[in-house]
């Protein structure tokens, strides 16, 4: 017994070490699954083999094995063991009934038989689908020959899968017949048990149809058959283990059939099988392999075989016609008299079915006569006219279906598999004697003399050329070739499995055909790739091809012109409309590569080498699909491997460049790994050509782009031959009349000549010659001249136009002052387009521009350009009605260099003032609000504080003269810019997009962290890194400050410059001004909005705030100062330097209700907290009302009552800061429910005087007043209830509040309110009213009332509801005043609010409504 047998013991043998063994290192679970085996194969009730147990072992055992899908050999040590142990108890199962059946023959009848053996039975299903699983995991043919094949095994067996079959039919329908019923019994002899087991059966899908635990009567039937299958092999006659010919002579066997006797064995075995081809799941395929395992014998190959062929062709006829007369179908054959005489004798063993075969039966006969044909031997398939006869019957029809349309896939490709295996058939069993063999191949040959393998190939040919002279000849039949067609047309299928079958079958023909035959069939595949539109055609063509020269087929005489073909095939790319077609091509080729440099010695594949190599290296590194790249690269390397590096220079130095992994990022293939690869003098030129010809010509913009870029980086390896080549070509190219040249083509100028501007040969030399300069330097105004902006396609040309004017710029190229006024003026147009890639490609440009070309002198820019860029520029921001122009031009004024931006402090000025009004939320344009014109403000209000910097101390020269090109940011200005963007995190404004103001929140946050660290940067008031802080006083300890008091710092001055004792009143105030500007005020100010955001509901706002916190905290150079309880922070945020998913609430909402006891960061928190608890995304509201809860909790147990306090304090302060704002008021109150619900505000409500419930109510109150938003007015109804809680000790003065507020929501405008309110305050009194009040008869009274009135009606004309109001606060004791109790239902004033009214007051309203 091996270790696998003996369930995982160690063996005394082995020694005991924690050495990793192969068996304990990759299936991990075996224990676990031995259990669940001995689970599934028990029934004692001790050992836990309840029906109930074996569901959920059989499930578990699944989900374990699943997991080996992917690499199911790991299971290979441990299968033979677990298959035995599912196998003999599920053999012992099957033998005891069987034989009980047999013994009892109907002498016992009863419900106890029945019911004794539903348990085994129902054991039997587990264990059948336990095998199953593994089949479904390892294989069916593996798991087949592990099965007990014993010769006792077969009746047993064989009963009970068709006692299985004909419960699963049963079950599916759920209702029997009494005549079908009998039928049934007469036929198979079902005994009572299984009756029972059926009853079962049905009972259990009507309770619960989908059940994943329950093992599936299909999963049994599909272990059966495959048992049967290798059992039907038994080595003997199975006539001599047919019970039912004990008593009978041999001589009679053949005519008990037509006597109407009982049927064999084997005609048992034949239609048993026959009847499960027509499943539609994997039950067909095990029947079609049982079949096929019994016709393939040599002892029934003579006797069944043909009656199973006329069988599967009348079901092919009766398909395709739609006639099931046999008379016709014998009328449709040549040889009629035969063909009727073998088709009763089918008919007899094997009956159609009453209905039309379907699509799933002629797959399933289909599929076991091309296992019969594979396995079966030639001569005994072809040995008689008679079965001649039968398989051209089929042949006959299998050609007629294969030429009509066929919508199953899979029965065309089971067809092509069928026409393969009897071509194969008719042709004598060889391998062909002219193939082409490469002999011996080995690494150690490759790396051995090259005149011995000359020598060696040189003889190989030879012999190869005689043995092709001396191919002998013989007539071919015509049914190999109509097998040949067949196969040549499935070439095209539309499916790719059935090309691939179609190929492999043109290979094992061709493997025994003539070579002039073979010659023949390569010609008619070459065919296939002359018309470069039909994708199809070249991939089964690359396919055949492959496998033609796998198999040796492919003589090296032809790859004159099939190697051309091939490498068409692999940068084969045909455009369809926008997008194109072609990958699945390219694989193909690339695999036909693999096969050629595995098929041919390296002096044969020589004169190929360079053509193969430029192809494949290109298509690795610059094919779009990852697919393609990586198998190009496996051919490289098969091709390198198995042909030496004599023929595939530096392939080795490639391959370690461009390996697996590698290529699978394109951006790296495209700029990195093409760049190495370029180097060598091999693949430079056809690098460079590939990318200007091909790749800037591709239909996809991402790969025109990423090529333009590429060509750029080769371009600097031969600039000469670029510059006189390519950039001309390019040039022209870019008013080629197709748009994807044209864009192309200008990406790639554009990239081009920015590569010649960093080899510093743009600016003068002969590099460039004049014509080629001057024909980019207007090369932009000659595409608007010839309005390619205006066709289709303008967009992405107006972008491509603006690189080329930044890399023109950035290249300085000559200009004239005309045609830098032209590209500004260009640029001024692409500012004003809606599009926002466009703006960004020209604020960019804009840049490149101005900072090149347009020279400012010592006293700042001309007047001309001062009013010609910085006035226009603020001026349509400021009045311009066209949103897309103000979003075009704030994001220009941030792009403007500095020598134009800050020439001195008024420009500088009026710049900050125009993008601060233009960030504020309230900024309007055109009389509305533009989201994108306030971000894109905030970002180049960033940018230019980046662009000018921060006031830093002034520096002084060795003259003493102060320098200051630029004027910086003074601290007044510095301080408008921080107050800005911290207004900027509080746009809130939404539109159909949604909340648009997170743009701008997005934006003001990365903005602060930038100009934080740039305000620390230019400060010398306080150290700059870490290690440079000084020592901080123990009286600060417990703020965790980075810097020491104000009066240490300004003495750092003096320490810095020991040669002035002092300063003058000039230079203190200048180093004041400078050491303000980050205060502690501001840093927490900063800080506080970006807990807040982080503490928000929207997953990119959270995300975006903190990884900004998160670097401002951890960042040392600089390092942040003034940050409050710095190391505590950090740690309440687990900042160990670990990346964090701050979008996941789960995650980020923990995290900052550690940091909510920071005094500093406590309201801003909650503030946010409060937002995330009340908002409707699920996740978000509950990971955040979990950690709230949690930290109440905490507090609660630690007796922090002040921090409660404080809670309350905040809540209240939302209320009176955000009056009338529901965007925050119903979030808020929503969370006051759930904590009101919950009893997290008892300690506030439980205040003795009061003071807490006194506000909230005055704040419900006050936005319950004139509300127009219905949804609010039901969380006040919600919220004002959830206040009375009974348990209180304050609920006597908590009753004489609340109930008065919710009397006047019963008389609320809206019936919708009146009707939520009346039910609240029912749902309320009938859970705690007897708590509440003693009364019972006038709490029942005022509980009627709630339920009988209607308070949803429109008018109240009547006064019913009001008056109905008074009567329930009268019950409840709620006292109103003569005021309110004249109330009755509101009206709405002129102005929009709901006013009260008494009953006297209709006929006034009338006469002052009409005077209006």
């Amino acid at each position: 017994m091996n270790l696998s047998e003996r369930g995982g013991e160690e063996s005394p043998m082995l020694p005991q070490n924690n050495t990793v063994t192969f068996d304990s290192s990759f299936f991990t679970e075996h224990d676990e699954v031995l259990n669940l085996i001995y689970i599934l194969s028990t029934s004692r009730p001790s050992s836990g083999g309840t029906p109930d147990n074996h569901a959920a072992a059989l499930f578990k055992f699944r989900s374990i094995l699943d997991k080996y899908l992917e690499c199911p050999t790991l299971l290979d040590p441990f299968l033979e063991g677990m298959v035995q142990k599912l196998s003999l108890p599920a053999r012992k199962i099957i033998h005891d009934v069987f034989f009980f059946q047999h013994g009892a023959e109907n002498e016992v009848d009863g419900d106890g038989i029945q019911n004794e053996w539903i348990e085994p039975l129902d054991r039997l299903m587990h264990l059948l689908s336990a095998i199953y699983a593994l089949s479904k995991v390892r294989g069916r043919k593996y798991i087949q020959r592990l099965m007990p094949h014993e010769a006792s095994d077969v009746e047993p067996v064989l009963t009970m899968l068709r006692w299985f079959g004909w419960i699963e039919s049963h079950v599916k329908s759920q209702s029997i017949g009494e005549a079908d019923m009998n039928d049934v019994c007469a036929i198979t002899k079902l005994p009572i048990e299984m009756q029972a087991f059926q009853k079962k059966l049905i009972q259990q899908q009507q309770k619960d149809e989908s059940s994943a635990e329950e093992a599936k009567i299909w999963e049994s039937l599909y272990s059966l058959l495959n048992w049967l299958g290798i059992i039907s092999l038994v080595p003997f006659d199975l006539h001599t283990i047919d019970s039912s010919l004990e008593s009978e002579p041999t001589h009679s066997i053949s005519s008990r059939h037509s006597s109407g006797a009982t049927m064999t064995l084997v005609q048992s075995i034949l239609s048993t099988s026959a009847s499960h081809l027509n499943d539609p799941g994997p039950t067909r395929e095990a029947a079609a392999a049982c079949l096929a395992s019994l016709l393939s014998r040599p002892d029934l190959e003579q006797s069944e075989l043909e009656g199973f062929v006329i069988w599967s062709a009348r079901a092919m006829y009766w398909f395709r016609t739609g006639n099931c007369s046999d008379d016709e179908f014998c009328r449709s054959h040549s040889k009629g008299d035969e063909v009727a005489t073998n088709t009763k004798l089918s008919s007899t063993m094997l009956p159609l079915p009453h209905d039309p075969p379907s699509v799933f039966l002629i797959m399933g006969a289909l599929q076991t006569l091309s296992s019969i044909f594979k396995s079966g031997h030639r001569s005994n398939l072809l040995s008689t006219q008679q079965k001649v006869n039968g398989i051209e019957l089929l042949w006959e029809q299998s050609i007629l279906i294969a030429e009509g349309s066929i919508g199953s896939m899979l029965l065309r490709k089971l067809l092509v598999k069928l026409f393969a295996r009897i071509g194969c058939a008719y042709l004598p069993p060889r391998v062909a004697a002219w193939r082409y063999q490469r002999g011996r191949r080995s690494l150690l040959t490759n790396l051995m003399n090259s005149g011995v393998s000359v020598a060696t190939c040189q003889s190989e040919s030879a012999a190869s050329q005689k043995e092709y002279s001396d191919d002998e000849l013989f007539l071919i039949p015509d049914q190999v070739e109509d097998a040949m067609d067949q196969l040549l047309r499935s070439l095209t299928d539309p499916s790719t499995i059935v090309r691939w079958s179609s190929a492999k079958g043109i290979g094992r023909l061709t493997e025994r055909l003539p070579a002039v035959c073979a010659d023949d069939v390569l010609d008619a595949i070459l065919q296939n790739c002359t018309d470069p539109e039909r994708d199809r055609n070249w991939h089964g063509a690359c396919l055949c091809l492959a496998e033609l020269a796998r198999r040796g087929l492919l003589l090296p005489n032809r790859l004159n012109e099939v190697v051309p073909l091939v490498v068409q095939a692999i940068g084969y790319d045909v455009r369809r409309g926008q997008h194109s077609i072609g990958a699945h091509v390219r694989d193909a080729a690339c695999y036909t590569c693999w096969a050629f440099a595995r098929a041919y010695s390296p002096e044969v594949l020589r004169p190929h080498v360079k053509e193969l190599s430029e192809a494949l290296v290109l298509t690795s590194l610059f094919d779009r699909e990852v697919n393609c790249r990586r198998a190009a690269s496996a051919a490289f390397q098969e091709s390198v491997g198995r042909q030496g590096a004599d023929n595939f220079k530096h392939g080795i130095a490639i391959l370690t460049a461009a390996d697996y992994f590698s290529l699978g990022n394109r951006t790296d293939a495209y700029l990195n790994i093409a760049l190495v690869i370029a180097k060598f003098d091999e693949y430079q030129k056809p690098i460079i050509h590939h990318l200007s010809d091909v790749k800037l010509n591709h239909w996809d913009i991402d790969i025109r782009t990423l090529a333009s870029l590429s060509l750029a980086r080769a371009s600097k390896l031969d600039p000469l031959y670029c510059a006189n080549k390519i950039l001309p070509q390019l040039l022209k190219k870019c008013f080629n009349d197709d748009l994807v040249v044209r864009h192309g083509s200008l990406l790639g100028a554009a990239e081009i000549v920015f590569a010649f501007g960093e080899l510093n040969m743009a600016q003068g030399g002969t590099t460039l010659s004049e014509d080629v300069k001057s024909s980019i330097a207007e090369l932009v105004p000659s595409i608007e001249k010839a309005r390619l902006y205006r066709s289709r396609g303008g967009e992405i040309m107006r972008y491509a136009a603006c690189r080329m004017i930044e890399c023109i710029s950035l290249a300085s190229v000559p200009l004239t002052v005309k045609q830098q006024v032209r590209l500004l003026d260009s640029v001024d147009s692409c500012l004003a387009h809606p599009n926002e890639d466009i703006q960004s490609g020209a604020a960019k440009a804009l840049n490149a521009l101005l900072t090149n070309y347009f020279p400012v002198g010592s006293k700042g820019p001309s007047e001309r350009l001062q009013s010609r860029v910085v006035d226009k520029y603020i001026s349509i921001v400021k009045t311009e009605d066209n949103p897309a122009a103000t979003r075009g031009f704030s994001l220009a004024l941030g792009s403007l260099p500095s020598k134009i931006l800050a020439p001195n402090e008024h420009v500088l000025d009026s710049v900050l003032d125009c993008l601060c009004d233009a960030s504020r939320r309230t900024s309007l344009v055109g009389g509305e609000g533009d989201a994108e014109t306030r971000r894109n403000a905030i970002t180049s209000l960033v940018n230019v504080c980046k662009t000018v910097g921060m006031c830093p101390a002034p520096e002084v020269n060795d003259r003493g003269a102060e320098t200051a090109p630029v004027t910086p940011l003074s601290r007044h200005q510095a301080t408008r810019v921080f107050d800005t963007l911290l207004d900027a995190m509080d746009d809130y404004n939404t539109d159909r997009r949604g909340d648009v103001g997170s743009w701008s929140r997005i934006a003001a946050m990365h903005g602060l962290e930038t100009l934080a660290f740039l305000a620390v940067k230019s400060s010398q008031a306080y150290p700059h890194s870490a290690y440079q802080a000084q020592p901080i006083s123990q009286s600060h300890a417990q703020y965790e400050t980075l810097v020491p008091s104000f009066v240490e710092r300004l003495s750092s001055f003096s320490r810095s410059s020991p040669a002035d004792d002092t300063r003058s009143s000039t230079t203190d105030k200048t180093l004041y001004d400078s050491a303000i500007i980050f205060d502690e005020g501001l840093c927490n100010s900063i800080l506080s909005a970006l807990l807040k955001q982080l503490s928000e509901k929207l997953d990119t706002v959270r995300c975006q705030a903190g990884v900004c916190l998160e670097r401002l905290l951890t960042n040392n150079s600089p390092r942040l100062p003034f940050v409050p309880c710095r190391h505590m922070l950090i740690r309440a945020l687990n900042l160990n330097g670990q990346p964090k998913n701050w979008s996941n609430p789960a995650l980020t909402f923990p995290l900052l209700m550690c940091a909510v006891n920071i005094e500093t960061f406590h309201e801003p928190i909650l503030s946010g907290i409060v937002i995330s608890v009340g908002g409707l995304t699920e996740s978000v509201s509950k990971s955040s009302c979990a950690a709230l809860f949690e930290w109440i909790r905490e507090l609660r147990n630690a007796k922090s009552t002040p921090k409660i306090y404080q809670m309350g304090e905040v809540l209240l302060g939302l209320f009176r800061k955000n009056k009338r704002n529901g965007r925050v008021l119903l979030p808020l109150l929503a969370t006051l429910d759930k904590l009101l619900t919950h009893g997290y505000l008892d300690e506030l409500l439980g205040m003795r005087n009061g003071e807490f419930l006194d506000s909230l109510l005055s704040c419900l109150s006050d936005d319950a007043r004139g509300c127009s938003d219905v949804k609010r007015l039901l969380a006040i109804v919600g919220v004002s209830l959830n206040l009375l809680h009974p348990h209180l000790e304050t609920i006597a003065s908590i009753k004489e509040k609340v109930f008065p507020f919710v009397m006047s929501m019963l008389l609320n405008p809206y019936p919708r309110v009146r009707r939520y309110a009346a039910e609240q305050l029912f749902a309320k009194l009938t859970v705690d009213g007897e708590s509440m009040f003693d009364d019972h008869n006038r709490l029942e009274e005022a509980n009627q009332l709630l339920l009988n009135v209607v308070w949803h009606e429109e008018h109240d004309s009547s006064g019913h509801i009001a008056e109905s109001r008074n009567r329930i606060a009268d019950l409840l004791g709620v006292s109103l005043e003569e005021r309110e109790r004249n109330m009755t239902l509101t009206k709405k004033s002129a102005s929009g609010s709901f006013v009260h009214r008494d009953e006297f007051e209709t006929y006034s309203s009338l006469v002052n409504s009409s005077k209006a």
